[in-house]
């Protein structure tokens, strides 16, 4: 266990208890290299888990490895760091005081609701932030999202349209509901819709 890694991640504010639960246990596999290991806390730590490492760990603060695996993609909502989902099920995870400390330096953006909606937001998914956006049309009274792939051209048709007439969502989780089901079939674990939720409504905090 690295005990530099464990006492950083527990100095951290961070509200939400099981995400901090999930970055102590990651906190607790990381390990420092030996040029590092004099240093209090080394300005950059990092790991890698294979889906091998996902049950046990999913288990160990008492979730499924869908759930566990979740809460990894939403880490960055909480703390600044860098989390990397490969498609062969590898995670590479890095984080540390470098990442932190510059995140006193700016304010986080705030979350967007139904009261604050205004115009043209991003979605920030990963493999999709490049070019998808989403909004709410003024006086027709619906949300809407054209969601494209990094790999597309931007100006290409969008993969996924959510408006009318074939979508008519009226609340941001209709259209997070509406989304997710759109792009189950492009995704190899499909993600539920609070998490599609949380990639339109709250910019990650390492950008």
């Amino acid at each position: 266990m690295s005990e530099q890694a464990v006492t950083y991640v527990r100095r951290l504010s961070i509200a939400d208890q099981r995400a901090k639960q999930v970055l102590v246990l990651l906190a607790e596999r990381t390990e420092i290299r030996s040029a590092l290991r004099d240093a209090e806390i080394p300005e950059i730590m990092g790991l890698e888990l294979t889906p091998a490492d996902i049950p046990g760990l999913a288990a160990r603060v008492g979730l499924d490895p869908e759930g566990f695996r979740a809460q990894l993609r939403g880490l960055k909502q909480h703390v600044r760091m860098d989390v990397l989902e490969h498609s062969d099920g590898v995670w590479e995870i890095v984080y540390g005081p470098s990442y932190t400390d510059r995140q006193l330096s700016a304010p986080r953006p705030s979350v967007v609701t139904e009261g604050n909606v205004g115009g043209l937001h991003a979605f920030w998914l990963p493999g999709w932030d490049r070019y998808s956006t989403w909004g709410y049309e003024e006086g027709l009274d619906h949300y809407y999202a054209r969601i494209i792939h990094n790999s597309d051209d931007r100006d290409a048709e969008p993969r996924i349209w959510i408006t009318p007439p074939g979508y008519v969502t009226r609340t941001i989780d209709e259209l997070a509901q509406a989304v997710a089901e759109a792009l189950a079939p492009y995704e190899p674990i499909p993600m539920p819709a609070s998490i599609i939720k949380m990639y339109m409504t709250k910019p990650p905090a390492s950008r």
